[in-house]
């Protein structure tokens, strides 16, 4: 059998068997077939965790791709192989679109919402579904199509990361098409970036490396549903200097080159050059919020962490990735008044002078869901913001980066409550902090009482050690 990869090309397996079913019956022979075996499904393989891997069957959905809009209601259904892209499409030409969207459009619709994908201002794309039909097995150990549309089982089959069966067509919340009306604007701190939000409630910010400043895409919905100031020029400017030219540029100083001080110069001077903050621009919702972080290939781990900790979170990242710069740097108290509380030290000492950080970190406020597991996931609709911090790497070979990529993740889970995005890098040793995280693996037993849809993967993050627990009953990440 042929080899399989992933996006970022550090996921490579060879499953005994890959089949690309048409139809449900053919998935539901499928696992009649595998019942004594293991069971994974791919979708676009836009992850860059072994969540897809299997040794035995692989199930690519990409022949499932039927889109069906529900009369004059803004509910869609589609099969679970259908790209974000082509849904987006569709639905367009109907005047509607997605609630939610994330940086790109290259994801099936399974795959997206499996893993809680999301954008910025929004619930993730999981807290839309209404309903899903998924290929599992029952009780008998045969297989079979259960649909689920309400209660607890749809809270966990909407973030499922795979574990509970094969998707086979999501239905989905659609909204009127709509507008964003967006600038960009350098801000001198965290504190101005927040101030921000009731004006620009679907807003992103970026903090620069080396420059420490911040960079905030101010975004709100138009009052009008029409494209201003020069919506397409902007498109190609964002598209040539941005998702294309700063991309070049990095990989140029920081892979190539290899070359700490160019990297430095790159956002200390020529990236503030390529900014034009009076720039303001409207533009529909699905070219105005999607970027082309797929062009290049890259490695991204992304750290959840609730409004309350998101100061001291980034606080802790620029000053570990400081330190990782460079080796005299001097930590604040704060940060290392942390890091004595984890004995962390010495990991920390390690990591001194190893790695400059070269790609802006990505910051995104992302509201509660009502799920069981997805990121910001939460027992009461009161809960805390969630805000996703995203650490990418375009350099290989990758070690220096998923050595601090891994330190990050191990002491922001103690020290913040951080969650790891389900699609994103996973270093082991992590552990999940969710407090409905028992009644999810109820509902997998029942779909799944052989564990036939489990990995090694899911067996360490999901099913081991019950973690959280202390979270659970009430107590607080340390502060």
């Amino acid at each position: 059998m042929r080899a399989v990869a992933n996006f970022g090309g550090n996921i490579c397996f060879r499953p005994r068997c890959l089949y690309a079913p048409r139809t449900d019956d053919e998935v539901l022979r499928i696992l009649n077939d595998h019942r004594d075996g293991a069971i994974r499904v791919v979708g676009a393989g836009h992850s860059w965790n072994p969540g897809i891997e299997s040794t035995d069957a692989l199930i690519d959905l990409k022949h499932i791709c039927h889109v069906h809009v529900d009369g004059d209601s803004t509910r869609v259904t589609v099969g679970a192989g259908v790209r974000i892209g082509a849904l987006l499409k569709h639905l367009s030409q109907r005047g509607l679109t997605l609630p939610s969207l994330g940086l790109i459009d290259r994801q099936t619709i399974a795959g997206a919402v499996a893993t809680g994908t999301h954008g910025s201002g929004r619930h993730s794309m999981s807290h839309y579904v209404e309903a899903m039909r998924i290929a599992c097995y029952g009780a008998d150990g045969g297989a079979k199509v259960r649909t689920v549309g309400s209660g607890t089982l749809l809270r966990g089959a909407r973030c499922s990361v795979g574990a509970l069966g094969v998707v086979l067509e999501v239905t989905l919340q659609c909204v009127p098409q709509y507008y964003v009306r967006e600038r960009c604007r350098w801000r001198p701190g965290l504190d101005a970036v927040l101030e921000s939000e009731p004006e620009a409630p679907l807003q992103q910010f970026y903090l620069m490396p080396h420059a420490w400043t911040y960079l905030a895409h101010e975004r709100r919905v138009a009052e009008e549903n029409r494209r201003a100031g020069w919506a397409a020029l902007y498109r190609v400017y964002w598209l040539t200097f941005i998702d294309v030219l700063l991309h070049v540029c990095v990989k140029f100083c920081a892979s190539l080159m290899r070359s700490r001080r160019l990297v430095h110069v790159l956002y200390r001077r020529l990236v503030p050059a390529y900014i034009f903050p009076r720039w303001r621009v409207t533009d529909r919702s699905d070219r105005q919020l999607l970027m082309r972080h797929d062009l290049f290939r890259h490695l991204e781990m992304e750290a959840f962490v609730r409004r309350g900790h998101l100061a001291a979170a980034v606080d802790f990242v620029s000053e570990v990735l400081r330190l990782a710069d460079d080796e005299d740097h001097e930590l604040s108290a704060a940060v290392q008044s942390r890091i004595d509380s984890l004995c962390a030290g010495a990991a920390l000492d390690a990591l001194r002078g190893s790695f400059v950080h070269h790609y802006p970190i990505c910051v995104r406020r992302v509201r509660p869901d009502d799920t069981l597991i997805s990121m910001s996931s939460c027992s009461g609709m009161s809960e805390q913001d969630w805000y996703a911090i995203s650490l990418i790497t375009l350099t290989e070979p990758r070690e220096p980066f998923l050595r601090v990529a891994a330190f990050l993740a191990e002491t922001m889970t103690p020290l913040f409550g951080a969650r790891l995005h389900w699609g994103k890098w996973f270093p082991s040793g992590v552990e999940c902090h969710y407090p409905e995280l028992g009644a999810f693996k109820e509902i997998c037993e029942e779909f799944d009482p052989r564990g036939v849809f489990r990995n090694g993967f899911l067996e360490r993050t999901v099913f081991g050690r019950q973690p959280g627990a202390d979270q659970a009953q009430g107590s607080e990440p340390i502060g």
